[in-house]
This record gives structure tokens, C-alpha cells and sequence, in this order.
């Protein structure tokens, strides 16, 4: 799933101007910061994609706000959005496979599916949410 999502995710990104490495990215424009991190679960099987953001003057982090913005990681944010997530409150992750503990989280997707979707929904769900935390700003 990993080499997946470098192969077919990561290029989206990089088209999207992100800069950093799997599973950290960011992208400054101007004053503001966004943020993609991928988070495998420590059993397997599943993973979610975490977006938010910041700015120059650190609003939005709650933990070292000096850090400079190549290192920032979306753990050291308040305000979180998992990609997928259809309502608040909701938490999408991503199944493929079976856990360490042999079941599955939630209904398995095939990868070529799992890529598609989060190609599509940085596009969409993710621009339009930072776009949303930019405008608020």
C-alpha cells in the first residue's frame, strides 16, 4: 500500500506544489501553511490521510511553534480534518488488508480504488478545506 500511495498519491501532491516526504508534506503559499500527513494503523491493514494547517505566526499549533515549517507535522496541530471524512465527527480510514490480529477495519477497498480516491479528494475535499481555514484567517 505504501509504494501505491508514493507511486499514484504522491505526484498529486508534488503537482500540487507540496514539498517534504512520506509520509510528511507541506505547502507554503504566502502566510499559509498546509499540511498532509499519512497514518498507517499500528496493527495494519488500514491507514487515514490527516490535513491542516498553519501559519507564519503558528496559529493552529499547539506543540513547539517555533519548529521550522519544512518539519511541521499535522500531530502538532488543534484543528484536523481526516481526507474521506463525510460528516463531523466521523473518522475515515482506509481499509486494505487484514490486521495483525487477522480481522479487517472496516470494508476493504482494492488500492488502485483507495489511490483514485485520495488523488481525487486532495483535489476537491482538501483544497476546498484549506481554502475555507485560508479565508478565515
Amino acid at each position: 500500500m505504501e509504494r501505491a500511495l508514493k507511486d499514484q498519491c504522491v505526484p498529486t501532491l508534488r503537482q500540487a506544489q507540496f514539498k517534504g516526504s512520506f509520509p510528511n508534506f507541506y505547502r507554503e503559499d504566502n502566510d499559509f501553511v498546509a499540511l498532509v500527513n499519512f497514518q498507517f494503523s499500528l496493527s495494519g491493514g488500514s491507514f487515514c490521510v490527516n490535513l491542516s494547517y498553519t501559519d507564519r505566526r503558528g496559529r493552529n499549533l499547539y506543540f513547539r511553534p517555533d519548529t521550522e515549517v519544512r518539519k511541521l507535522s499535522v500531530s502538532q496541530t488543534t484543528e484536523r480534518l481526516r481526507l474521506g471524512t463525510k460528516k463531523q465527527g466521523s473518522d475515515n480510514w482506509y481499509s486494505f488488508g487484514r490486521t495483525s490480529y487477522g480481522e479487517f477495519r472496516g470494508d476493504p477497498l482494492l488500492v488502485a480504488t483507495i489511490t483514485a480516491n485520495i488523488k481525487d479528494q486532495l483535489r476537491s475535499q482538501a483544497e476546498q478545506w484549506w481554502a475555507d481555514k485560508r479565508r478565515q484567517a
